[in-house]
């Protein structure tokens, strides 16, 4: 997204990331806190402080409560429209700055879609195109934000299950006349917003009358579009998978344009988590990987798996793709049939079979595999809901029965 004076705001999804980094550690009610987005921001988003302040400025303002309370009367697009303008006012921002953190928060809390998800390269002022920094290139790989596949731990950048990074923008040498002559550009902001940091944010900046971004007088969008996908489930659990390092940087990526439907691709998958997975506040958004639509990760799991992986796909062609795509990410290399006589018996790593059950009528592939943490991961499918799920435990044993329940899926 631009601000008002053509500026791009958050041009290659860094404080997207962070804000999905710090719901996942702290939970959906960090976004309240400024004392925590105080901290996020001086220790991840220094070099963007404009976009630093805006964020702070949200937390104090408890955009999430306000959001809650205006999405009953007006849906969530139209809450965003009305928090966004009320913040703007209070807080003497710029409407489509104002606009711009609003909606980050909503998508942190789940209540639109992710956005888009790929990097693009960005024209920086005065020099060659670049390309974005943390750029996803594969399934799970992302632009310092590690898109872990299920358990324990989390996967480092790249590694299967890891959210993909986030796109650029292009950015051109802005320059707008402010209160007469003086020109207002990119790096005069940096200016400004990084001694209001260095002061303490937004007290002195209150106190100096400076913001991020120039207050503006144009109007917000009056377009509205009443959404009904609300969140649900935010979890603030690790996940772990084929990879070992720590990772918890769930990244999309900033979009130009609104948001397609207010139904997001999050909703539908979550309701084909069963109520005792999605427990409560165990399941978490963590963006888009492997092809997928939406990937929601499910931790604190009691029973055969300790964590859950599930990605949405708009087609079975898709889901095949999108398993092929994790297994060359997590290098999977299949030796023998999962069954035994035609059953499965025993968790066999490295195996793969196609599965067929009656009752109830699923179909699906399989794949039993171990990670470099000698975690035993099963990879499977649901062909008929275009779902592919990553089950993460400690024994191999209690892994395979859990599965053979299908109680990680609704049927």
């Amino acid at each position: 997204m631009t601000e008002g004076t053509g500026h791009v705001i958050d041009p290659d999804g860094e404080a997207r990331r962070a804000l999905f980094d710090v719901v996942a550690q702290h939970g959906p009610g960090a976004l309240s806190d400024a004392t925590i987005m105080d901290n996020l921001c001086r220790n991840r988003l220094a070099a963007l402080p404009g976009e630093s302040i805006l964020i702070v400025s949200a937390a104090r303002a408890d955009v999430p409560a306000l959001l809650r309370s205006k999405i009953p009367e007006l849906g969530n697009y139209g809450a965003i429209q009305s928090v966004a303008v009320t913040l703007a006012q209070a807080s003497d921002l710029d409407n489509a700055a104002s606009l711009w953190v609003v909606r980050e928060f909503a998508r942190t809390l789940g209540m639109i879609a992710p956005g888009a998800t790929q990097a693009t390269p960005r024209i920086a002022p005065g020099g060659p195109a670049a390309e974005a920094a943390g750029a996803g290139a594969g399934p799970g790989a992302g632009a310092g934000a590690g898109v872990p596949p299920p358990g324990p731990g989390a996967p480092p950048p790249g590694t299967p299950g890891a959210p993909a990074g986030g796109t650029g923008g292009t950015e051109g040498p802005p320059a707008r006349a402010s209160s007469g002559s003086r020109l207002l550009t990119r790096n005069t902001i940096g200016v400004a917003a990084a001694i209001a940091l260095v002061a303490g944010y937004l007290g002195v900046a209150a106190a100096a009358h400076l913001s991020p971004f120039p207050a503006q007088t144009v109007a917000a969008s009056s377009s509205q579009s009443p959404g009904t996908g609300q969140s649900t489930g935010q979890g603030t659990g690790q996940s772990t998978g084929p990879g070992t390092s720590p990772s918890t940087s769930p990244a999309s990526s900033p979009d130009a344009s609104p948001d397609a439907s207010p139904t997001s691709d999050y909703a539908i998958l979550l309701s084909k988590i069963p109520a005792s997975v999605q427990g409560h506040n165990n399941c978490q958004l963590i963006g888009t990987q492997y092809g997928a639509t939406a990937v929601i990760q499910c931790s604190k799991l009691t029973g055969g798996a300790g964590v859950i992986q599930y990605y949405l796909y708009p087609s079975t062609a898709r889901l095949t793709s999108g398993v092929s795509a994790l297994f060359s990410k997590a290098g999977f290399h299949r030796k023998q049939e999962c069954t035994t006589g035609g059953e499965f018996t025993d968790f066999l790593a490295n195996c793969q079979s196609d599965f067929h059950f009656q009752t109830p009528s699923m179909s699906g592939t399989i794949a039993e595999y171990t990670n470099t943490s000698h975690q035993p991961l099963i990879i499977t499918t649901d062909n008929q809901q275009n779902v592919m799920a990553v089950l993460v435990g400690t024994n191999p044993g209690d892994v395979l029965a859990y599965w053979k329940q299908l109680n990680w899926i609704v049927r």
